[in-house]
């Protein structure tokens, strides 16, 4: 295949998506049948300028396809799935506490080895996964305030299910040099030094019968193994320590310092949960272990 010559100047998001599968023109021939029957408006999608396709579209008409069908036509995919990780990522730095139809439908969707290794060439995988590594770093980085909500863990959750992303991911998140990620750093270290009910981060009054940092879907046996490895008390604590430093002079400061300082006899039961943390990673909500 030959690829297309590089525009000069700055890309838009949806530019470098579609970069990656090698700007795909638009799909005048479309064989592959739409998940809820409407196959007309998919085919109608298909012929449509990407520039004029909306994140309702996508939902509405093909990211179900993502999601369940056993055989994706490529050339459609190679069209439509770069406007879809645009939008999942547009959707990721809203930062929203209500869930978006498509941005959860392809994360499930990205669950499914079929994606990765037969709709996608070596290359094509590699610059995947950078990019969702990248919108994660950066919806990290964005963030200020303890949030109760934690409205990036979901993501970070679901990423742990897609592809071999987490030890990436970890290492620069646990890098710790923006205040962004010092906040989640220790958002996330809170819900393993505290119970819930003594956790400062945990809303009054809100109840204790799920644990915060869990999901309901398993991660890959990779991305839960880097975690078991990393994720040891000893570390945890010196990272809380360096986070707490990092934000010394800002607003977050007070509740950063009181965590570091709660953390050092925290020690028992930072061993717990860690490990009840990767226990529920390794078995989705029907104890089912990903394959």
């Amino acid at each position: 295949m030959v690829k297309r010559r590089r525009k000069p100047g700055p890309q838009t998001l949806h530019e470098r998506c579609r970069l990656i599968f090698n700007e795909e023109p638009p799909v005048q021939r479309v064989w592959e049948p739409e998940f809820d029957y409407a196959d007309d408006e998919l085919r109608a999608l298909a012929a449509t300028d990407w520039r004029l396709i909306t994140s309702h579209q996508l939902s509405c008409y093909y990211v179900l396809n993502l999601v369940y069908h056993d055989s994706l036509q490529p050339e459609l995919f190679r069209y439509l799935f770069p406007l879809c990780l645009a939008e999942w990522h547009e959707s990721v730095m809203l930062s929203s506490e209500k869930g978006d139809y498509l941005a959860e439908n392809l994360l499930m969707a990205l669950r499914r080895p079929y994606l990765w290794r037969q709709m996608m060439d070596a290359g094509q995988r590699r610059q995947v996964r950078a990019f969702l590594t990248e919108t994660m770093l950066c919806r990290i980085d964005s963030q200020r305030g303890f949030d109760s909500q934690m409205t990036w863990l979901p993501v970070w959750n679901a990423l742990g299910g897609t592809a071999p992303i987490m030890r990436a991911l970890w290492q620069q998140w646990w890098s710790l040099t923006s205040p962004g990620k010092a906040i989640c750093a220790l958002q996330y270290a809170a819900h393993l030094i505290y119970p819930p009910e003594h956790n400062p981060l945990w809303p009054a009054g809100r109840g204790t019968f799920c644990y915060p940092l869990s999901c309901s879907e398993a991660w890959t046996a990779e991305n839960l193994e880097f975690l078991r490895k990393e994720l040891v008390p000893e570390t945890l604590l010196i990272n809380v320590r360096k986070a707490a430093r990092l934000l010394h002079n800002e607003p977050e400061a007070g509740l950063a310092e009181r965590i570091a300082r709660d953390a050092k006899a925290a020690g028992e039961i930072i061993e717990i949960q860690v490990e009840e943390l990767l226990n529920g990673l390794a078995s989705d909500s029907r104890g089912q272990a990903l394959e």
